[in-house]
């Protein structure tokens, strides 16, 4: 086997290292990467530890490393998520925070890039005679399984789909929208590699695997999850898609604003008759209401318009300057409504607000953990935060990214980032049941716009009285948005 080393040169690497709870050995970690001569910077992406890892992490002393805290486990895919969007260097690599893999050996995975002979490089702990540390039988087992399988949709020959050394050209890793949160992130990124068509190769690598007892955290449950995200991802059935509805974009971020300010626009506009669905989102909202309003993102103001019908004073802001004009000629002439043109900070100004109102804004929001940070400060005591955000990763559709989308919602997750902000939540539950099969049909499936004005005017007369009187009767268990409520005590 010829393996190909990378001649010295420059820092050109950027380490993307997600972690949780690895205080025992995040220090020596990093002491490790950076001793590189490879790294140009380390990102350390903290993923709502509780045992101390920030705070170790926010002590490394070197211009190089930049810290970044979730407030809120969210899992591995997550956390590369966020690292790889911030990396700066033409080559990227993912490294545990654990002693499990080796930074001096980045030289080894970066040749076949520095060579101008890959996009893509895995470091295989299965393909060469490098020393490993002998533990789980059945955890190997699993491993090749589940490369097995990936290589069975993928049409690839890869070793070991599940290693942690992946290292990319910056350009490919960040076209890539990452979907998974957890570990579903290795067959995730193996099947968008093998759909790009990108030149993938491997290289062997050595490996000091730990134990569950020294805080390996992948379980069974994992295994189950990446074989469902073998076939979800798989070219295969993305082809199918391709025959059917042409060929998918795909981008590592939200559109520009000003692209997705357009598309907005559009969208508004379809909203703007939908007046069933509005007065159901207001008949949540009524009762956490006060008098005196923020309202974050009102849009053309029809929601703006509910607000302040019985006579509460509202603040309605907005960032998009068309929407803006739309609002005061809307409101020009009413004395309880003031438009500004405002970003969350610029919003709360100071002032404080028995409600602050958020519907569909929170997730077009890069720092949705400042944003909430900020606008918690803004309530009185006793004042309540009312959200309203779409549902469900799993529903994150080209036409998300295209509006401006930076993420979907899971109850859970909602609550706890809310929660971290110092306030106490006090009613979450999904809502629409039928807009989320929708959803994943016409957005996710078929790549169709779903909010066009017809299909909007169907959905509003046909189908949101009786969501309506149904949902009020029984919560369902999924839904395309959340509405959540949280206050000030």
């Amino acid at each position: 086997m010829v393996v190909v080393v990378a001649e010295p040169r420059s820092a050109c690497l950027s380490v993307v290292m997600p972690c949780y709870n690895e205080a025992a050995t995040i220090v020596e970690v990093a002491h490790r990467v950076l001793a590189s001569p490879f790294t140009a910077e380390l990102i350390i992406v903290d993923d709502g530890s509780t045992d101390g890892t920030l705070s170790l992490a926010n002590d490394l002393d070197d211009p190089r490393v930049r810290v970044i805290a979730q407030q809120i486990n969210q899992g591995k895919g997550a956390a590369l998520r966020r690292g790889f969007a911030e990396a700066t260097a033409p080559f990227v690599i993912v490294q545990d925070a654990d002693l499990e893999y080796d930074p001096s050996e980045f030289e080894v995975v970066l040749g076949p890039l520095l060579a101008g002979q890959a996009d893509v490089v895995y470091g295989s702990r299965f393909q060469a005679d490098r020393p490993h540390r002998v533990l789980y039988y059945w955890h190997a087992v699993g491993n090749r399984a589940l490369t097995t399988a990936s290589n069975m949709f993928t049409n690839l020959n890869l070793t070991d789909m599940e290693t942690c050394y992946k290292a990319f050209r910056r350009e490919v890793i960040q076209s890539f929208v990452i979907e998974e949160d957890r570990f579903g992130f290795e067959p995730e990124i193996t099947a968008k590699v093998a759909r790009g068509k990108w030149r993938l190769w491997e290289v062997g690598i050595s490996y000091a695997g730990r134990t569950y007892d020294e805080g390996k955290k992948i379980g069974w449950r994992d295994g189950v999850r990446a074989m469902y995200c073998i076939v979800r991802y798989s070219p295969f059935r993305e082809r199918m898609h391709e025959h059917r509805v042409g060929k998918p974009r795909v981008a590592a971020t939200p559109a520009s604003f000003g692209e997705a300010d357009r598309e907005l626009v559009a969208t508004l506009e379809s909203l703007d008759g939908a007046q069933g669905y509005t007065s159901w989102i207001f008949g949540l909202a009524q009762p956490y209401l006060g008098q005196e309003i923020l309202e974050v993102g009102a849009g053309h103001g029809t929601f703006t318009e509910l607000l302040a019908a019985d006579g509460a004073d509202v603040v309605a802001t907005e960032l998009s300057p068309q929407s803006v004009e739309r609002l005061q000629a809307r409101f020009g002439g009413r004395s309880n409504i003031q438009v500004r043109h405002a970003d969350v900070a610029e919003a709360v100004n100071g002032k404080r607000y028995d409600s602050i109102v958020l519907i569909n804004v929170l997730e077009h929001i890069e720092d949705d953990t400042m944003a909430l940070k900020q606008l918690a400060g803004a309530l009185k005591p006793g004042g309540r935060l009312l959200l309203w955000v779409p549902a469900f990763a799993e529903l994150y559709s080209d036409f998300d990214r295209r509006v401006g989308h930076y993420r979907r919602y899971r109850i859970k997750g909602l609550n706890q980032l809310v929660e971290s902000t110092g306030l106490t939540v006090v009613e979450s539950r999904y809502v629409n049941i039928v807009g989320a099969v929708a959803w994943w049909i016409l957005a996710k499936e078929l790549r169709k716009v779903p909010t066009t004005a017809g299909r909007v005017k169907v959905f509003d007369r046909v189908f949101v009285p009786v969501l309506r009187r149904m949902e009020a009767a029984r919560r369902p268990p999924f839904g395309q948005s959340i509405f959540c409520v949280a206050t000030l005590q």
